[in-house]
């Protein structure tokens, strides 16, 4: 990881968010059932240890890996998120509702959403639809 990034920096070229094991979206899940794998036993999805690459800087990120949720992802992945968030679901109707906001979100941003954007939709659904120019 440190060499791949001081080639960069000597080359003046940058690496590919999706390049493997040096990217920023290495370790970064998103889809249904790559979370739900990776959650269960992280080696489902991951060939290195973050440790071995000099990658997962602790105080950024904890484990090294990201869940993040994006268009494709799944009720596991969102429980993940706003668990660590501290957002509880009444039900899994709820959850499932949120989710599919989350998505749409997702799809209309294209990109990640921040955590304040995760707090919005879990918190006030209804605005959050309405704001979206995709409609749920």
């Amino acid at each position: 990881w440190k060499i791949a990034h001081y080639a960069a920096y000597a080359f003046k070229v940058p690496i590919s968010i999706n390049q493997v094991g040096v990217g920023s979206n290495a370790f970064a899940h998103s889809s249904g059932i790559h979370v739900d794998g990776a959650l269960k036993d992280r080696k489902n999805y991951e060939l290195y240890e973050f440790e071995e690459l000099g990658r997962g800087e602790p105080e950024i990120i904890e484990t090294g890996r990201m869940i993040i949720l994006g268009e494709y992802s799944g009720i596991k992945g969102l429980r993940n998120i706003y668990g660590k968030l501290e957002v509880e679901f009444k039900d899994e109707n709820e959850a499932r509702e949120i989710l599919e906001l989350a998505r749409y979100a997702n799809v209309h941003k294209q990109k990640p959403l921040t955590d304040d954007e995760l707090l919005f939709i879990a918190r006030h659904p209804e605005e959050a639809r309405l704001l979206m120019t995709v409609t749920p």
